[in-house]
């Protein structure tokens, strides 16, 4: 597989949803004063958000509405086509598609450009390791506050809602503070909120361990120069593994860009593991 340019698709992408959830978040502050904007949800944005993802998901399957019902509701159909999705490609949703994903990749920008090379390099390697567990601690919390109906605490601390609410003045105080520290962090790690916090991303995450299309490295052709570890925002050793399926992988394909690897056919995001896994044995059967 040749290599691809993503970036600037997935960055249009992003933008595009960003504003989209915006201007989304303001229509809902409209609606409460009478001049809507019509065919604009703002509801559409929360079943994809990090943390009321998870609580969507969890309120969809414990419903005892008759499964016909759920499915065809626009929560059926977004958790339908995230589940798919996350089946082939892994959190892509994470990766190309999350607002709250957006703003931290934009702050890194401004994060690269003052540290350069040391940004997202903050967090020694071992603890980085420790850290990223949080994430299922956060999920494991997010479904235990869902459960016991503890979903108003659960929007108070959405550092995503309260981003919205700069747009809709709904804003609470303790997820403003959350945001800002998340602002500061971006500044210094790639995705603080993303690798060490998130809720939804650790759920679809799980996805990384069997989604059809995956990153898979030529060991045969690699120099070893670990630009693709540089390049990952999660900070996951691609450099070291001929198949990436850490569960930290956001599907980004960062690491796949046109401009990473100098090796042509090293990095590739392809469904022929299994292929090429096969044709290995074969030889060394031979051997």
């Amino acid at each position: 597989m040749k290599k691809i340019n993503i970036k600037n698709t997935r960055q249009i992408i992003q933008i595009t949803v960003l504003i989209t959830a915006i201007i989304s978040a303001i229509n809902h502050y409209l609606t409460s004063i009478d001049k809507s904007i019509p065919w604009i949800s703002e509801s559409l944005f929360h079943y994809i958000c990090p943390i009321c993802g998870v609580t969507s998901i969890y309120q969809f399957f414990i419903s005892s509405t008759l499964w016909v019902v759920k499915l065809k509701s626009t929560l059926g159909i977004v958790i339908s086509l995230v589940i798919i999705l996350s089946i082939l490609f892994g959190p892509i949703i994470c990766g190309f598609i999350c607002p709250f994903g957006a703003i931290q990749d934009i702050l890194s920008r401004i994060g690269k450009k003052i540290f350069k090379r040391k940004y997202n390099n903050f967090v020694p390697s071992e603890l980085d390791q420790k850290l990223k567990y949080l994430r299922y601690i956060s999920l494991v919390g997010t479904i235990i506050l869902t459960a016991s109906s503890g979903v108003i605490i659960l929007e108070k601390i959405n550092p995503y809602h309260a981003f919205l609410g700069i747009f809709n003045r709904k804003i609470s105080s303790i997820g403003f503070l959350i945001l800002c520290l998340v602002i500061l962090a971006s500044l210094f790690i790639h995705r603080p909120w993303c690798k060490y916090l998130c809720p939804y991303g650790a759920f679809l995450g799980i996805f990384n361990k069997f989604k059809v299309f995956r990153i898979v490295r030529n060991d045969s052709t690699c120099i070893g120069c670990k630009k693709c570890n540089r390049q990952c925002p999660m900070n996951i050793e691609i450099e070291s593994k001929e198949v990436v399926r850490d569960l930290r992988c956001t599907s980004c394909l960062e690491c796949v860009g046109d401009k990473v690897c100098p090796k042509d056919a090293t990095i590739s995001y392809t469904s022929k593991e299994l292929q090429v896994n096969k044709k290995r044995e074969e030889v060394c059967y031979e051997k």
